[in-house]
Formats: C-alpha cells, sequence, structure tokens
C-alpha cells in the first residue's frame, strides 16, 4: 500500500500549536484522529485519541494541533517522547498513514506504511504558531 501523491505533499507542509512547551530533544506528534484519512466524527476522533493517550500515560507527553497554515484544516494531536519504532507502532495501531518526529531542531514526517520513507522538512519550530 502507498500513500497518494497529493496527500503526501500536504502532510509535508505541516503548522502546529503546543498547549506547552516540550523539554526534550526527541519526540513524535502523533494522532489517532481520521485512520486511513477517511473523515470521522469528532466523537469517534476523541475516542480514538483517549485510548491513544492512555497508551502514552506512562511517558512526558503534551497536546498539540497539527493543522495547515491557517488551521482551516487540523487534528488534535500529542507530541510525545518515545522513539521512532514505538511511534510508528503507535501509529500503524491507530491507523495513521505518517507521523511526524522531532530530532534536535529538525522535523521529518515518518510514513506507518513504507518503514523506510522518511523526509526531512527542516527546523521544527518554525512551524510552530
Amino acid at each position: 500500500m502507498t500513500i497518494d501523491a497529493q496527500l503526501w505533499q500536504a502532510y509535508c507542509d505541516p503548522y502546529f500549536r503546543f498547549e506547552q512547551q516540550l523539554v526534550c530533544d526527541q519526540f513524535a506528534i502523533i494522532t489517532a484522529w481520521n485512520p486511513g484519512s477517511i473523515w470521522l466524527s469528532k466523537v469517534d476522533n476523541d475516542i480514538n485519541n483517549q485510548r491513544l493517550a492512555q497508551e502514552m500515560s506512562h511517558t512526558c507527553w503534551c497536546n498539540v494541533q497539527v493543522g495547515n497554515e491557517d488551521f482551516s484544516w487540523m487534528e488534535q494531536s500529542f507530541a510525545v517522547q518515545i522513539g521512532q519504532g514505538k511511534a510508528r507502532e503507535l501509529g500503524r495501531k491507530y491507523g495513521q498513514n505518517a507521523i511526524y518526529y522531532v530530532e534536535g531542531e529538525t522535523l521529518y514526517l515518518l510514513s506507518c506504511i513504507e518503514e523506510q520513507s522518511k523526509v526531512s522538512l527542516g527546523n521544527w519550530r518554525s512551524r510552530c504558531r
């Protein structure tokens, strides 16, 4: 299975609104919203995210909105201090095509479908609103 090129391009231009400042050098940005890029109701998406949050309750995390530049589209997500492997595993479990990962100052887009797909998107802080 592959990700549609237009959808992948949209994933390559994310913006973030963090609820609080994270104090870690590596973290994943992950959601359980709209699995398989199929739009669900806010109620269903919130239920999915509650399940994901329960799996992350043992580690450092905070809420973050991920959206397009003007946030006319956005998904409630989590910034969580976990490794790339675990992050991709959670992404797959919750039906995500891709997740974001931060290493130092660099933001990466990681496919949850194609194991080796990892794209550098530049400085993550420049995408914070």
